[in-house]
């Protein structure tokens, strides 16, 4: 199985290194991987940009304010934010983006602050009958924005990683390619503005777990997703507010 959102999965599977540069280190019992892509972006089916994934429980007692520095380092150092909440909010592994952005707190762009906030659930194009990058470009640019920020849920090869994982990107995101669905990238080239990812590991396919290629298109969870799923909405939205309070 080698369907992954994960940079650094597809880094350790990837026989040639050449042009991914990765660094691992612990904070506060948080494990931080920086992975940097540049030419070997068309070999690992990754866009060139960083990926920085913390893993750790999203309640962890340092998670919020590693996330919180991790999103700084991907995002322009003061501005505009669109904050999108990418997903089916009524499938429990892809509500992550709608639940992340309901606890995010709007702000305007008020004199001498760094950032303002402005947040949207896009849902899905099958039930808006709007393509989600149109969605997203349209409405960061009635908001002036400077930087979307979207947040997603991802799939991942190891199972381990389920709920155990976030990353953050400066590489935009392909919306729906989890499940395998083909859909125009969410990024700088389309949307015209820099866009940073924040996306958890929701779902793994089921070959990965029982070992058989069989199982290849069947996409399994774990038991205890909606609790995980509100868990990181939470701390990826405190994140996000303590950025711009």
């Amino acid at each position: 199985m080698n369907r992954t959102g994960l940079a650094m999965e597809t880094a350790e599977m990837a026989s040639d290194k050449s042009g991914v540069r990765a660094l691992s280190r612990n904070v506060g019992g948080v494990k931080i991987t920086d992975v940097r892509v540049s030419d070997a972006a068309q070999r690992l089916g990754k866009p060139a940009g960083r990926y920085i994934t913390l893993e750790g429980e999203p309640d962890a007692q340092s998670m919020t304010a590693l996330l919180k520095r991790a999103i700084e380092q991907v995002i322009p150092r003061q501005g505009r934010l669109f904050a999108a909440g990418l997903g089916n909010p009524d499938i429990t592994q892809d509500s992550l983006g709608a639940l992340s952005v309901r606890s995010m707190a709007a702000r305007d762009a008020d004199k001498g602050i760094r950032y303002s906030l402005a947040a949207i659930e896009t849902d899905i194009a099958a039930r808006t009958g709007i393509d989600t990058v149109r969605l997203v470009r349209a409405a960061a640019n009635e908001t002036a924005a400077d930087c979307v920020i979207a947040i997603d849920s991802l799939a991942c090869r190891d199972p381990r990683y389920i709920g155990r994982t976030v990353q953050i990107s400066d590489t935009g995101i392909v919306p729906g390619s989890g499940a395998s669905k083909s859909r125009r990238e969410l990024s700088e080239r389309t949307v015209g503005i820099p866009v940073a990812v924040i996306g958890v590991p929701t779902v793994t396919e089921l070959s990965s777990v029982t070992r058989n290629d069989r199982d290849n298109g069947f996409l399994v969870t774990t038991g205890d997703i909606d609790i995980t799923v509100k868990m990181w909405a939470e701390t990826i939205a405190a994140a996000v507010n303590g950025i711009v309070r």
